[in-house]
């Protein structure tokens, strides 16, 4: 089974080729949602009903969609506080299904400290189930080599490793850059990650993949501070101190 796991509802935007892909070919698959998507913890039904919009038109059904986070109450911003909690989150909708042969979560970049500790949850269940090696990690964005907050948009780091790219169709480039128009809740948001993300989908149109490697999670994604360091969302000092017993346990 292919196991999806994404901090935030709009998430999957940075991976909507592989869903379609995997759909087509019948294979089963489910998605999770690790944080409520919202500061306070609080259920938003805006944030889910949007996603699941999404995902059905790229072909899922609403029993693949998993909201861990939200019945959790773990706040958007805060996942890196709460991993433990996430973990036995997934673990629980796993109880009753078939175990997760390849994990799909977003890249260790340092662009969104969601990203980040998603990305650490990933680890720990591909190790769990032994599906390391099957796993792959998706570039969402991160500010490696730029100044201040400006950002790079699905480029995949170096250190993470070789990068498989997926040629996006012209027909999907244009849907796709219509459903990330669909999540009115977060237009804020999307007015920032919205020219960068179709002048990339329209200029380049690839996905790009790369394994887990859990060596990584032992430094920082990339030399430098951090873009969600330097946009005060959080600091490298609290976030190596939230995560430093799940790594170590990961890593040991």
């Amino acid at each position: 089974m292919n196991l999806f796991l994404f901090a935030h509802q709009d998430d999957e935007y940075g991976i909507f080729p592989v869903l379609e892909q995997l759909v087509a070919r019948g294979e089963p698959l489910a998605v999770a949602y690790l944080t409520s998507g919202t500061p306070d913890g609080r259920i938003s039904a805006q944030r889910n009903a949007e996603s699941v919009r999404v995902l059905t038109h790229l072909g899922l059904t609403p029993e693949q969609i998993h909201f861990p986070g939200a019945e959790l109450n773990l706040p958007d911003g805060q996942l890196y506080q709460h991993l433990q909690q996430a973990c036995v989150g997934v673990l629980h909708l796993l109880e009753d299904g078939t175990p997760p042969t390849r994990i799909f979560t977003p890249a260790w970049e340092g662009g969104h400290q969601d990203h980040d500790a998603t990305h650490i949850v990933a680890c720990y269940l591909a190790q769990k189930f032994s599906c390391l090696e099957a796993s792959r990690q998706f570039p969402l964005y991160h500010g490696q080599g730029l100044p201040g907050i400006l950002w790079h948009t699905f480029l995949p780091l170096t250190q993470n490793g070789p990068a498989e790219s997926m040629r996006i169709f012209w027909r999907q480039r244009w849907r796709y850059l219509g459903y990330c128009l669909t999540y009115h809740s977060q237009w804020l948001t999307w007015l920032g990650l919205y020219p960068p993300y179709a002048l990339n989908i329209l200029t380049k149109g690839e996905q790009y993949l790369q394994p887990l490697n859990l060596d990584r999670l032992r430094a920082a994604p990339h030399a430098g501070r951090l873009l969600y360091q330097r946009r005060e969302f959080c600091s490298q000092e609290q976030f190596v101190f939230h995560t430093a017993t799940l790594i170590d346990r990961i890593t040991r």
